[in-house]
C-alpha cells in the first residue's frame, strides 16, 4: 500500500523525483528537447571564489545559483560570470533566460545584466520579497565558412 512519508535527508528522494519527472517530461516532449545542467566558476590559485550554476532544457536558461567571495565583489567578476553562462547556454541552443532572487540578494544585479522583471512575492517572509527575472539571449553569430 502506498504510503506518504516526509523525508528529513533528500538526496534519495531528490534523485527519485528528478528521475521520474525527466522520464515523464521526455515523454511528451520532442526528441530535440535536450537538458544540460553547468557551471561556471572563478577561481583564485585554484580555490572556487565564486561561481554560478544553471542548466538549460530545451531553449531556455534557469539561472539556480550566483555566489561570488565578498573578497572579489564589485571587480565585475559577477558580470562576467553572467555572460559566460549565457554564452554556454546560447551554445547549448538557449534562446531566453530565468533566474530568481531575493529583494536582499542580487535584484539591481540581474536588471543591470538586462534581465526584466516579471513576477515578485511582497513580504516572502518579514519585508523580504523574492522576484523573477527573464531576459532573451540572442542567437550566436553564424560561422562563416572560407
Amino acid at each position: 500500500m502506498a504510503e506518504i512519508v516526509v523525508e528529513r535527508t533528500v538526496g534519495k528522494a531528490k534523485k527519485a523525483v528528478i528521475a521520474g519527472l525527466v522520464a515523464f517530461n521526455r515523454r511528451r516532449m520532442p526528441a530535440s528537447a535536450r537538458y544540460k545542467s553547468f557551471a561556471v566558476t572563478l577561481r583564485d590559485n585554484g580555490e572556487i571564489v565564486g561561481g554560478v550554476t544553471g542548466e538549460c532544457w530545451t531553449t531556455v536558461l534557469f539561472i539556480q545559483l550566483l555566489w561570488i567571495d565578498e573578497r572579489f565583489r564589485g571587480g565585475d567578476f559577477g558580470t562576467r560570470l553572467m555572460a559566460a553562462i549565457e554564452e554556454q547556454a546560447r551554445r547549448f541552443g538557449a534562446r531566453r533566460a530565468y533566474v530568481d532572487t531575493m529583494s536582499f540578494q542580487a535584484p539591481d544585479f540581474y536588471r543591470k545584466c538586462g534581465y526584466h522583471e516579471f513576477g515578485a512575492i511582497a513580504d516572502y517572509p518579514d519585508g523580504v520579497s523574492r522576484h523573477w527575472f527573464t531576459k532573451a539571449l540572442a542567437p550566436l553569430p553564424e560561422k562563416s565558412v572560407s
